[in-house]
């Protein structure tokens, strides 16, 4: 299992488009939003300066692409090169194989935010000042919810064209709805309360709380919606990758 997750991260490192889109996007999104003082045209009052909003919002962001965006297609890659089907006759399981997968992408995951943190430490002289020991927890849960997406999506697409649309259709409603780029408040009734049962907006509060210690009451009900999906979507992911893809 080791070895496996230590092949999967060098895969991922050795890939300078996951490394662009998984790292480098989000920090470049980060500082472009940051100087252009979107705060100032839209509805923000939470009691926490916008860039440490937006750099929570965006660590969240960072992890959701790097789970329905490169793990999607990067599973499509294995399967036209009948990488899976090679693995599935072996004593292998596709549990197992998944375990080491999200192993090797908590680990980018954890990367993911400390890169994005120091940029604002050292651009906006951001500060942890919330109950950051949660915050691995908080990552493993947001990451796997969100590889479960890939792993879903890769499964039944059979190739690029085909994975496109959903993983432009599910990124583009969970970064909308995500209280990544402007929080939710702003969005009529029905939108947040769409977005209260999502979770990308889970992910971002408890990113928030865990860094700046806002959004405390809300803390664990956006604990229970990131377990649920969690739960919910490994079980379904499981049985999906096993039954349309690892064979």
């Amino acid at each position: 299992m080791n070895l496996l997750v230590l092949t999967f991260l060098k895969i991922f490192f050795r890939n300078r488009r996951a490394i662009f889109f998984v790292l480098l996007l989000p920090a470049g999104i980060f500082l472009i939003l940051s100087f252009m003082r979107v705060e100032q045209i839209i509805q923000f009052d939470i009691g926490l300066p916008y860039t440490d909003f937006l750099l929570a919002g965006i660590m969240a962001y960072a992890i959701m692409q790097m789970g329905i965006y490169t793990v999607s297609y990067s599973f499509i890659d294995y399967r036209k090169q009948t990488v899976l089907k090679r693995l599935s006759v072996t004593p292998l399981s596709s549990k197992q194989f998944l375990q080491a997968h999200s192993v090797a992408r908590f680990i980018v995951a954890l990367i993911q935010v400390a890169l994005l943190f120091g940029i604002g430490m050292i651009a906006f002289g951001s500060r942890p000042s919330g109950s950051i020991w949660f915050l691995p927890l908080v990552i493993l849960l947001g990451s796997v919810a969100f590889l479960n997406f890939g792993y879903v999506i890769s499964s039944l697409a059979r190739d690029y064209e085909e994975a496109a649309p959903y993983t432009a259709i599910v990124g583009l409603g969970l970064g909308f709805l995500g209280d990544v780029f402007f929080p939710v408040a702003n969005l009529p009734i029905f939108l947040q309360n769409i977005a209260q049962i999502l979770p990308m907006a889970a992910l971002s509060g408890a990113m928030r709380y865990s860094l700046y210690g806002i959004q405390g009451e809300q803390f664990v009900y956006n604990l229970l919606v990131l377990t649920g999906w969690f739960i919910l979507g490994t079980a379904a992911a499981n049985a999906i990758f096993a039954k349309r893809a690892y064979k």
